[in-house]
């Protein structure tokens, strides 16, 4: 019995070891989002400094930086400063010499009213769909928050879905998940890309069609009850990026 209860051991040992492994070597996707609200009638002269500072600092790879606008909703009039795509491990070596502190200090800070949340979104590959047609210029934006313990219902409905865009096949659908849930409802962000406003008067057809000639007559009602019953809450901006 000893012997049989050390080889079970053992073998757990080796899973566990196997899987950390595993974990630490899976390549993924990160965005960190830092918020900003420039002083009343200084906009135009914060988005020259923070696109001069990424000009220098964070030109490309990991570090590579990038401005967006926050278009609606209460964050209106926010700008969004992103770094990525990066990994946990790329934060350790990020451009921190005293060069780089003294041109922020001395040239975006002083334009600055207010700094706001700062966030990392996990890109979620399996969930996504990119159609490849077009270079978006606007974002709708959904921020989701997931009911505690269904998160893998969520997931279920979310394979389905992309399964779904696939196949119509003209959509852009980005999902992240917030890596530092702070339970205030930003746990998921989809993020539909667009070329312009007037997308948004467009749907281009319902994906509903799509789904059903995949998962059967009568199977988009389910998937509504089903995304309510995941699903606590949910807030829609628009954003233009890379300003």
């Amino acid at each position: 019995m000893k012997t049989k209860l050390c080889s079970f051991v053992s073998v757990l040992l080796l899973f566990v070891l196997f899987s950390t492994t595993c974990i630490a070597q899976e390549k993924y996707v990160m965005v960190e989002l830092t918020f900003m609200l420039p002083k009343i009638g200084m906009e135009s002269t914060f988005e020259k400094a923070v696109k001069d500072h990424n000009a220098i600092y964070h030109k490309e790879g990991a570090y590579k930086g990038q401005v967006d606008y926050i278009l609606t909703g209460k964050q209106a009039g926010w700008y969004v400063w992103l770094m990525g795509p990066c990994t946990f491990t790329d934060l350790d070596t990020r451009p921190e010499n005293d060069a780089h502190k003294k041109d922020w200090d001395q040239k975006v800070a002083p334009t600055v009213a207010k700094y706001g949340a700062v966030e990392y979104w996990k890109y979620k590959s399996e969930w996504s769909y990119k159609s490849g047609t077009e270079e978006a210029k606007i974002e709708e934006i959904w921020f989701l928050d997931i009911k505690r313990g269904e998160y893998y219902r969520f997931k279920a409905l979310m394979l389905k879905i992309n399964e779904a865009f696939a196949k119509k096949g003209d959509v852009d659908m980005q999902v992240y998940q917030n890596q530092f849930s702070e339970n205030n409802g930003r746990d998921i962000a989809i993020v539909w890309g667009m070329k312009n406003w007037a997308e948004m008067d467009d749907d281009g057809g319902s994906v509903k069609k799509y789904y059903e000639e995949i998962n059967g007559d009568g199977s988009w009602a389910d998937f509504i009850d089903e995304w309510e019953a995941a699903t606590e809450s949910i807030v829609k901006q628009v954003w233009k990026i890379n300003i």
